[in-house]
């Protein structure tokens, strides 16, 4: 069984998969934020036999839940808790700025989807260093 990494935005969810380790964080794919999300979603939780969800959360930098970490946490009650896995939230407030660095030279648009993919590998990958030795096999 596998781990999913969400990175939830207004318009695009970044999707990242561990390994069956749960070891490895992968980036996946990016899906828009739109009607059809929950059933995709489900189809890659299916694919993938996703046992858990993390999801990154944008707390202020004061720690509290603002306008965009509402959004998310919004997301999750109509959508993802749907679904009927368990569900792990992780702080995600400086994770788009590392892969930001790496796709400098593409244009505005695809910086955003790749980036988005890349964000929930580094939500998804922060979450299984914070949790090795404690995830089941």
């Amino acid at each position: 069984m596998r781990l999913l990494g969400l990175d939830v935005g207004n318009k695009n969810i970044g999707i990242a998969v561990s390994d069956e380790s749960k070891k490895i964080a992968i980036p996946l794919d990016v899906i828009d934020n739109s009607e059809e999300a929950g059933l995709k979603l489900k189809e890659i939780t299916e694919k993938y036999n996703i046992c858990k969800i993390v999801i990154g959360v944008p707390y202020t930098l004061r720690g509290e839940v603002g306008r965009q970490a509402k959004e998310v946490l919004d997301f999750v009650e109509r959508v993802v808790k749907k679904l009927g896995i368990d569900i792990d939230y992780i702080d995600e407030r400086f994770t788009t700025k590392i892969p930001l660095k790496e796709f400098h030279e593409h244009s505005k648009q695809r910086k955003i989807k790749k980036i988005d993919k890349f964000s929930a590998g580094i939500i998804l990958d922060d979450y299984l260093k914070k949790n090795r030795g404690k995830l089941e096999k």
